[in-house]
């Protein structure tokens, strides 16, 4: 590891594929039902293909959501700022996962229909929560790169705060979702309740410890 914090290359280049390889396990599952049910129906998705694809994409939005929220946390928790390096390939994954969800509702449930999908905002709130979390993180992915984050400057934290916008608007999807059971948005729940808490706390002793500075100049 370096004076900078950054693991040496070439070991970190090697650390970064693998953990690609990893976020894209989700994926390539999905890739592989949809290839069983290509060639033995119902075997690889179940009755519902649609609803599976669909479903799938949607939970490992939320779970890879929260695991780019945790790595900040764990970062901070063991003392290690090196694991924040993995955090912009884990939060660009979530991204593209959440447009595949979106594409494969508009495709496959509202099969390109307009008057469908107005239907379903009226009919389906959990979709106006859905939405609003896809819009949070637009303007992330977009600014993710360090060119943004230089011309951005204080502004990039800020403008990345959404971020907390997204993760409740999904947890509110899921649980207003018919075929989410309680027992599955609790679990989301706490998990979200924890990494918000840390966050606060984290807050909070930053600035204690920023007034102890200054008082003691």
């Amino acid at each position: 590891m370096t004076k900078s914090g950054r693991l040496k290359l070439p070991k970190f280049r090697l650390t970064k594929v693998v953990f690609w390889c990893l976020l894209a396990i989700p994926l390539a599952l999905l890739i592989n039902d949809i290839r069983i049910e290509l060639s033995a129906p119902t075997l690889g998705l179940g009755a519902d293909p649609e609803d599976a694809i669909v479903d799938h994409l949607g939970i490992w939005s939320i779970r890879l959501l929260w695991f780019t929220l945790f790595i900040s946390s764990l970062s901070r928790l063991v003392k290690k700022p090196v694991l924040i390096q993995f955090r912009r390939m884990a939060g660009l994954w979530t991204f593209a996962m959440v447009c595949l969800h979106v594409t494969s509702y508009i495709l496959l449930l509202a099969r390109v229909d307009l008057m469908v999908i107005l239907d379903d905002f009226v009919e389906r709130p959990y979709i106006i929560a859905g939405l609003t979390g896809l819009c949070s993180l637009i303007p992330l992915a977009i600014t993710s790169t360090r060119g943004w984050r230089r011309r951005l400057r204080e502004n990039w934290k800020r403008l990345h705060r959404f971020v907390y916008v997204a993760a409740l608007a999904a947890w509110i999807h899921l649980f207003w979702l018919e075929r989410a059971t309680f027992e599955e948005s609790a679990i989301y729940g706490v998990i979200l309740i924890f990494l918000f808490t840390e966050r606060v706390v984290n807050t909070i002793r930053t600035r204690k410890q920023r007034q102890a500075v200054k008082g003691a100049t």
